[in-house]
């Protein structure tokens, strides 16, 4: 009963600071320089013709108006229609959301485990911290957008082994198991150069709390028993270790959403983060508060199941939100 009632609280909280989030949004999409009928009367049309394309849309309304129905959309799941596309932002934003998922969660996954493997056995090495720190700046330090253009001119133009944009080749049949290997192969270098930096931020924080642990009572009572080093570490240690990783990969899913924007749009990658551009540079109102909706809600809905999963997998949390 007390879960479930902690488990509300975090809910209407992470509820309530959407809706705060998305009110500020909506603030600044107003007060933006240009506008919507801006944006698609063009750069040479007449006043008038403004006009009545503001008009059609509603935006000659007060803007008091405006977000009174906005909230009132925002009740009801509704986030209107694309200025630019002509269509309800919901459809556009599922038609994207399965290329974006995969690019994320495959990254994600990815750079998980390859961290986690690298800052548990680094943890062990007398070294370590150097490597750890090597890896870490020659990953996560450097811009996702150069890493990927070093990809694509070595794997795409020079080698020629990867494709280097899009999410498949229109001349082969998207059905069955040979579309799904080349969508797969369009997927290996947007991922890989997602999951490259994931890498460096994960190991970083394995190895860090890996030492943490390796310096607590229990480590030396198991050492003095005669316990391999090499069986504390992938046992006592990676135990202790798992709550706040697993913590640390829930955060990090709201936040991949800034990655995936700049390799979305490097390599002409059909997701989200492209139709985010799209939205910005056509000044797109509802698809971009929709799109930004839905980046905020990840972010505020993973960052509190993270702080639930951790308090539930590590005593030792729980114990302090309790005193």
């Amino acid at each position: 009963m007390r879960s479930l009632a902690k488990f509300l609280r975090v809910l209407a909280s992470a509820l309530f600071a959407w809706f705060l989030i998305q009110t500020a949004l909506f603030a600044l999409v107003q007060i933006a320089p240009g506008g919507p009928a801006a944006a698609l009367a063009g750069d040479y049309a007449t006043v008038e013709t403004q006009a009545a394309i503001a008009s059609s849309f509603a935006l000659d309304e007060p803007v008091i108006t405006r977000y009174a129905v906005f909230v009132w959309r925002m009740g009801h799941a509704d986030w209107g229609r694309s200025y630019h596309f002509r269509r309800p932002v919901a459809d556009l934003i599922a038609e994207r959301l399965m290329p974006t998922a995969l690019l994320m969660l495959a990254a994600l996954a990815i750079g998980a485990l390859a961290g986690y493997a690298l800052g548990l056995q680094a943890a062990a090495w007398p070294r370590g911290g150097i490597v750890v720190a090597m890896v870490a700046t020659a990953t996560y330090a450097l811009p996702v957008f150069w890493v990927g253009q070093l990809l694509m001119l070595t794997f795409g133009a020079q080698l020629q082994w990867l494709p280097i944009a899009g999410l498949s080749d229109p001349r082969h049949d998207p059905a069955g198991w040979p579309g799904l290997l080349d969508t797969l192969r369009h997927a290996v270098l947007p991922v890989l150069t997602l999951a490259l930096q994931q890498a460096g931020y994960f190991g970083n924080i394995v190895f860090t709390k890996s030492r943490l642990e390796l310096g607590q009572g229990y480590v030396r009572a198991a050492q003095a028993r005669g316990i391999r080093s090499a069986s504390i570490l992938r046992g006592h240690v990676a135990r202790n270790v798992a709550p706040q990783f697993a913590a640390a990969v829930l955060n990090r899913l709201g936040l991949l959403f800034t990655g995936a924007v700049l390799v979305e749009t490097l390599f002409a990658w059909p997701g989200l983060g492209r139709l985010l551009t799209s939205a910005l540079l056509n000044r797109d109102h509802p698809l971009l508060l929709g799109v930004f909706g839905l980046i905020t809600a990840t972010v505020i809905l993973s960052s509190a199941v993270a702080d639930l999963i951790h308090a539930r997998l590590d005593p030792r949390v729980s114990a302090e939100s309790r005193t």
